[in-house]
């Protein structure tokens, strides 16, 4: 029984091997008169091996047209020339985007950094006392009189007070409980207010921070023009978000008593221009 199934196995492969192997004869006749011009012999395993050769010479033509000719144009969902330069721009303004974020990225960091951080100002760039004169420095430490800053090595004028813009908004109406002591690295005033509990911008400009630290509360900074930072920080609620552009006189926050680093409900203000803290009160008259 087993011999005889194995037989019969056999004869079927011998029989399909004999029908691939088959030879056949194609003629190509002419029309009209049916004179031969061409005869082929060839079975089904060569006949295959031909149609898939033609059909990979038929693929790599189509494609070659496609790629390398403005073909590629009909195919739908290609870009055309105008769109494929408009991918090539934007890519470029992407990375100079990038490139730009980056720095911007880096440069409130650094602010940051003085603001919150509180960051002493380098010792090489201070100015020493025995530099000035006594004149010098009455004349520095006089409200009335505009603030000057000196070179230590040719003790000439380099910013004057009113280089910044002089007309700013009174961020909260109160009274001044703690001023201004760089010495002792208190780099703002310290506002009890009156009567309104509502924090205004002092120029108009753009939100950089505006969130949450254990040791200042609530805190928002604003970016203007001239390399002016503002700083309003201990507050209860603030009402903007970063990104956001603020007009002079706005509210931005209610003062509040939050954070660690405060005795009691007030407002921190602080002022600086190109990293440099400034007395509010040499501008601001509460």
């Amino acid at each position: 029984m087993q011999r005889n199934c194995f037989f019969m196995a056999e004869k079927k492969k011998h029989k399909f091997w004999a029908w691939l192997t088959r030879p056949y004869q194609f003629v190509i006749y002419r029309d009209g008169n049916f004179e031969v011009l061409k005869k082929f012999r060839m079975n089904k395993i060569i006949f295959s091996l031909v149609i898939v050769t033609m059909f990979l010479i038929f693929f790599a033509i189509i494609s070659a047209l496609v790629v390398y000719t403005p073909l590629k144009y009909l195919v739908p969902g290609y870009p055309d020339h105008k769109t494929l330069e408009l991918i090539y721009e934007n890519a470029e303004r992407v990375d100079s985007l990038s490139a730009e974020i980056e720095a911007r990225e880096e440069y409130l960091n650094m602010i940051h950094d003085i603001i919150f951080s509180e960051v002493p100002v380098d010792a090489d760039f201070a100015v020493p006392v025995s530099g000035l004169t006594d004149e010098q420095i009455r004349d520095f430490n006089d409200p009335t009189k505009p603030r000057q800053r000196y070179d230590d090595a040719e003790n000439v004028n380099v910013v004057d007070k009113n280089d910044i813009v002089p007309n700013l908004f009174i961020p909260m109406k109160g009274m001044i409980v703690n001023q201004f002591d760089k010495v002792h690295r208190h780099f703002g005033i310290d506002i009890a207010p009156m009567s309104d509990v509502a924090v205004f911008a002092v120029l108009p400009g753009i939100v950089i921070e505006s969130n949450y630290t254990i040791d200042n509360g609530y805190s928002v900074i604003l970016q203007h023009a001239r390399g002016i930072l503002s700083v309003y920080k201990h507050c209860e609620v603030p009402s903007v978000k970063e990104g956001q552009k603020v007009r002079q006189g706005e509210q931005i926050a209610v003062y509040g008593n939050s954070g660690e680093n405060t005795s009691g409900p007030h407002l921190h203000f602080e002022l600086w221009q190109n990293g440099e803290p400034l007395n509010p009160t040499d501008y601001i008259e509460f």
